[in-house]
């Protein structure tokens, strides 16, 4: 069960955190990994660590703002392994700036990200995707943008919303070709891009447990937990899934 063999899957942000963590999973699980970033030292580690592993991973060194970018990075999978199975948007971006504080800049460049970054890899690999009559679409979203927050920087809140509806309206108008759309929304998993919000803290052990105690499995997210819930969406056991919002968030949205 929930396994890859066979499979290419594409993965943005996937030389850290938890697009790393996914891509380790999947190439565990049989997947064959293309793993996109923009950071070409980080990419290379990320594929030497999976290629001692026993995996199958290339990186390639691409910015998923820009669509010429978006096409490269696909032709290089499909010229690499003859094939593309998943397409996982894990890439994003999180100023943390209040509403006053954020400029045009700030928020465009949030979106530029967060929502058209994904929205470039589903322009491009849809086609590709109805060809074969198959194809998964995986968006990592977050909490925040299903619930909101005081303290949330309203661009990144809005940006993970608009993530997840624009999963729902592809889900829906290419179920028919065969293509899944799926997204996860996690809520906080300590990462290279967000540890400082514990680790900049007077104190980032109280900190740490401040965050522990708003939610009900008592711990914080691990880049695992998000990456497991990605091979399921990916595998053919959820076959019959798509255009759901896969909350991973230790219980706290049912608080």
């Amino acid at each position: 069960m929930f396994r890859l063999d066979g499979k290419v899957a594409l993965i943005t942000g996937g030389s850290s955190g938890i697009g790393r963590a996914i891509a380790e999973l999947f190439a565990e699980v049989g997947a064959r990994v293309a793993i996109v970033s923009r950071r070409l030292s980080a990419g290379q580690e990320a594929v030497a660590h999976l290629t001692l592993m026993g995996g199958q991973a290339i990186h390639i060194q691409a910015d998923v703002t820009q669509e010429a970018d978006v096409r490269r990075s696909l032709e290089a999978t499909l010229d690499r392994y003859g094939r593309l199975d998943v397409v996982v948007n894990n890439a994003g971006v999180n100023r943390r700036v209040s509403l006053e504080a954020t400029t045009d800049d700030d928020w465009q460049m949030t979106f530029d990200v967060n929502v058209r970054g994904a929205f470039l890899y589903a322009r491009h690999a849809i086609p590709h995707f109805q060809a074969q009559r198959q194809g998964c679409i995986i968006n990592i979203a977050g909490l925040l943008g299903v619930k909101g927050g005081a303290g949330a920087s309203p661009a990144f809140a809005a940006s993970k919303g608009a993530l997840v509806t624009l999963t729902k309206s592809l889900a829906v108008r290419y179920g028919r070709d065969g293509i899944r759309v799926n997204c996860i929304s996690p809520g906080f998993v300590p990462t290279e891009g967000n540890r400082q919000l514990i680790d900049d803290a007077p104190d980032p052990a109280a900190r740490r447990r401040e965050f522990e105690a708003g939610y009900p499995l008592g711990r914080l997210g691990r880049p695992e937990d998000v990456a497991y819930a990605a091979l399921y969406l990916a595998s053919g056991e959820a076959g019959w899934v798509t255009g759901i919002n896969l909350v991973v968030d230790g219980g706290l949205l049912a608080r």
